[in-house]
């Protein structure tokens, strides 16, 4: 055989060789890595994660308004209930602004976006000292009309998205924290 066909089989056999080493060399690095998931370490006895049975025993301090009680209402879905055996105490306060983002030829708005800022605190309870607090912001966006009805019903809209992934920080914050 000449040389010119022995090269290319040559090189195909270095190439798995090395294709070989590197999936060896990855795995091996990547052994000691400790990622898991949150909510899937089934380490109770009933089946659920240290981290979801934490969130199900919080209770959620009563809503001072509107984007408020939109958020509480969304974690009270993500914890799985409202604190039945409480042991912990979450402080939830919210707060929307609409600002204008488009205006047209004639100085009418087209484009806004409506922010919602959620701060919480995480209290063990009976204890003053909150175990871990945090702001988080969510925006989302709307289109106004010549209708004020369609205008409202999509602020609303609005205000119940980022309210809804205001609560799925929140719920991703807090399961971090007792995962740790």
């Amino acid at each position: 055989m000449s040389e010119r066909t022995k090269s290319p089989v040559n090189r195909r056999t270095a190439l798995r060789f090395l294709g070989a080493g590197v999936v060896v060399s990855g795995a091996a690095a990547l052994g000691g890595c400790q990622i898991r998931p949150l909510h899937g370490d089934r380490t109770l006895a009933n089946g659920t994660s240290r981290a979801a049975s934490e969130l199900a025993s919080i209770q959620i301090d009563p809503p001072s308004n509107r984007t408020t009680q939109l958020v509480r209402n969304e974690l009270v879905f993500r914890f799985g209930g409202d604190g039945g055996l409480s042991t912990y105490r979450l402080a939830l306060g919210a707060s929307r602004v609409i600002t204008t983002l488009g205006v047209d030829g004639t100085g009418a708005t087209f484009a806004r976006t409506l922010r919602v800022a959620a701060t919480y605190q995480l209290f063990r309870l009976g204890e003053d000292e909150p175990l871990t607090e945090n702001t988080v912001i969510a925006n989302a966006g709307f289109d106004e009309v010549e209708q004020e009805f369609a205008n409202e019903r999509a602020a609303i809209d609005a205000e119940q998205r980022a309210a809804r992934e205001v609560a799925a920080v929140i719920n991703a914050q807090l399961a971090a924290f007792f995962a740790t």
